[in-house]
């Protein structure tokens, strides 16, 4: 097993991953493999991390549309992109991160009796 660059782990380890579309039309494995792996994809779409094996080239010749995707994680790249662009398209606003739920209960003012 080959040694992940420091740049990547980086990627890898990051959390949680900004869909920025809705996630609705995602199979369970894809919303898997993007929570995992979705910040370092990105990484290597955008350039911020070259990529070091053969199989990270054939992601990016995947991003760029040049081989159909092979993988769970580029079907699910691919899906995504084209998610975000069609949201784009359609002036859909990007979802916004739900609050946590800490099970924390507010004191509500008007059901205060005293």
């Amino acid at each position: 097993m080959s040694k992940v660059p420091p740049d990547h782990l980086v990627f890898l380890q990051k959390r949680p991953f900004v869909f920025g579309c809705s996630t609705e039309i995602f199979p369970a494995e894809e919303l898997d493999a993007l929570e995992e792996y979705g910040n370092w994809l990105e990484a290597l779409s955008t350039g911020a991390i070259q990529p070091v094996t053969s199989t990270q080239e054939h992601f990016l010749k995947v991003d760029r549309e040049e081989v159909d995707p092979t993988s769970v994680c580029e079907r699910a790249w691919i899906r995504l992109k084209g998610r975000r662009e069609y949201e784009q398209e359609q002036n859909i606003p990007a979802p916004s991160s739900p609050p946590v739920d800490y099970g924390i209960v507010e004191w509500d003012a008007d059901r205060c009796w005293w």
